[in-house]
């Protein structure tokens, strides 16, 4: 079936595998007049676990969009939808940096329709119970073009949203952020300074309930030292100009401004195995 091979693509871990499979041993039991019932509850709660998955509760209540709806305070759907897209990320701001707010909520909407299409086949009554087989095939493939849907949309418009986000990173902002202080290239040389970054790549790689995060990507240029002060004085040191690739992660807290004045770079991960050249040269 190939819709269940591309729904197998989309699904983030083995729990949501394992239901998914049982869910497809259901429908096609054909000894069980309840074969297609069980199979469209089996999809709806796969569809609940993948949403609870992209969206745990406690991240989407540390939103500060997040207000109660519900008398147990748990989130909604709708709200849960909102995270798995822009995390806490308040309409406000996104409206404010140009993004497509109504289209967004339109989006929220036709996907809680989605999920309404999923919950109503699992109600037992004669129009679902004991169907034919030709039926049954029909509205299987209703049920699994709707979680297809679900999965899909929300995963285009997180992607869609990133990369609106990543217009307004400019590269010699990222560069002027990369100035750390590299532990890895200090294993080379007694002292070394840092010429200058040079950034290939970036790309936001996560929206969670308190900062975007940027990956980070490029090379290092420095000067390893060698010889004391008195050796280097007196011409006996040494230096060596060396390029290294490193990665990183910066982390912008959400308020008004992005990318924030406010942020946190992980610790560099600089790959100084050039320097070391390859074990498979040695002899």
């Amino acid at each position: 079936m190939e819709k269940a091979e591309k729904i197998k693509q989309l699904l983030s871990n083995q729990f949501e595998l394992d239901l998914f499979e049982a869910s497809l041993a259901s429908l096609n039991d054909r000894t069980n007049k309840l074969r297609f019932n069980n199979f469209a509850y089996s999809i709806r709660e796969l569809s609940r676990h993948f949403l609870h998955n992209l969206a745990p509760e406690e991240r989407v209540r540390n939103c500060v969009w997040f207000s109660p709806e519900t008398t147990d305070e748990k989130p909604t759907r709708n709200q849960r939808i909102k995270y798995a897209v822009q995390g806490g990320i308040d309409d406000t701001l996104l409206d404010g940096w140009g993004f497509d707010v109504d289209e967004l909520k339109d989006m929220i909407r036709e996907l809680k329709e989605t999920i309404n299409t999923l919950s109503k086949y699992t109600h037992i009554n004669p129009e679902v119970f004991n169907i034919s087989d030709a039926e049954v095939e029909r509205m299987s493939q209703d049920v699994l073009n709707a979680f297809i849907s679900l999965v899909e949309t929300i995963e285009n418009y997180r992607e869609d949203l990133k990369q609106f986000l990543d217009g307004h990173i400019e590269e010699h902002m990222i560069s002027s952020v990369v100035t750390n202080f590299f532990e890895n290239v200090d294993q080379l040389a007694p002292h070394h300074s840092l010429e200058y970054t040079e950034v290939s790549k970036y790309h936001i790689s996560e929206i969670n309930e308190y900062e975007i995060v940027v990956d980070v990507f490029g090379d290092l240029h420095v000067i390893l030292e060698y010889g004391s002060n008195k050796e280097r004085r007196e011409g006996d040191g040494l230096d060596l100009p060396e390029t290294f690739p490193f990665e990183t992660k910066i982390r912008y807290q959400i308020e008004e401004d992005f990318p924030s004045t406010k942020f946190e770079v992980d610790d560099y991960d600089v790959d100084t195995s050039s320097w070391y050249g390859d074990d498979e040269d040695e002899i």
